[in-house]
């Protein structure tokens, strides 16, 4: 059984370590926090007040550090993001299962003073880490529709960038915008938002308000908002968080318009990225067909458990 206690300032590389080594095995990867170096760092520096007092470690006999656990709450939702348990265990150990499961249980422990007050509580890790699901089963979680992260990246990704934002019954790139001041459009994207996205992570108040490193991009016809995209550049790609289209406009192409034109902001904005990734949740057809006609390919699946007043 390892040893748990608060993470130190001291600890950072070697749970970046952990981290990235676990991240790359379908059976032991955890979401939220990115796949590289790059993207599991800017995530951890973006904990408050600073990611070692969100975080507890396990560490062995001669301290070197084989688990962690990151609490990130969400003030304005009332919903804390379990960022792990990450558990390193020696490959092919007879025990191994039970190490595993002893070690998460007992960073879970620890973690309650983090937790307190916070019923909401979500994980979300690969489907095929069975370990988070029994788990995410044992301490009362229940799973969600699995989510697939979708990547374009190489050719396809240039092409996308030289595509004309249009829409082919809506108009010209003209009337594709970064989301404009008007107060009545601030709503109407608000909207649009939780009605498509009820209880997600973002309310629609949040997403247009400007507090966040969100970019958002509106189709409008007149002073009509016809959809939405947001998303941001992260250190290894753009990620494109949400693409929302009013229900008598679908069809019409301005879910792909909006795609093209918010990855040509990001990257206006931010400069080249490898890759864009997106996030659909499974049997989201109609978001599936749109991201595959632009070239989209299914890199990996997700599924997150909540436990609470929202789960």
């Amino acid at each position: 059984m390892y040893d748990i206690r608060p993470a130190a300032q001291d600890d950072l590389d070697a749970v970046l370590a952990l981290i990235l080594r676990l991240q790359a095995d379908d059976a032991h990867h955890i979401g939220y926090l990115g796949e590289t170096l790059g993207e599991i760092s800017a995530e951890l520096a973006e904990f408050e007040p600073d990611w070692a007092s969100c975080t507890l470690v396990a560490t062995d006999d001669s301290g070197w550090v084989c688990g962690a656990l990151s609490v990130e709450v969400d003030a304005e939702s009332g919903r804390a993001y379990l960022h792990g348990p990450f558990v390193d265990v020696p490959v092919n150990h007879p025990a191994g299962s039970r190490i595993w499961d002893q070690t998460a249980d007992a960073l879970y422990a620890q973690a309650a003073p983090l937790l307190e007050g916070i019923v909401d509580r979500e994980l979300l890790g690969h489907t095929g880490h069975r370990q988070l699901a029994t788990f995410a089963e044992r301490h009362g979680f229940s799973a969600a529709r699995a989510c697939g992260i979708h990547v374009l990246g190489g050719d396809g990704l240039r092409a996308l960038l030289l595509r004309e934002a249009s829409c082919p019954r809506t108009g010209p790139a003209r009337e594709m915008r970064v989301l404009p001041t008007d107060p009545a459009v601030h709503e109407a994207v608000a909207v649009l938002h939780e009605r498509c996205f009820p209880k997600t992570y973002l309310s629609g108040r949040r997403l247009v308000d400007g507090s966040r490193s969100h970019t958002v991009v509106v189709a409008m016809d007149g002073e009509r908002v016809l959809g939405y995209a947001s998303g941001k550049a992260e250190p290894g790609e753009f990620y494109l968080d949400f693409v929302a289209v009013e229900p008598d406009m679908r069809g019409q192409g301005v879910g792909a318009a909006l795609v093209t034109e918010l990855v040509w902001k990001l990257a206006e904005k931010s400069g080249a990225r490898p890759q864009a990734a997106a996030a659909i949740l499974d049997g989201n057809r109609s978001s599936q067909r749109l991201f595959a006609r632009l070239g989209f390919a299914l890199h990996l699946e997700l599924v997150a458990y909540r436990i609470g007043k929202a789960a």
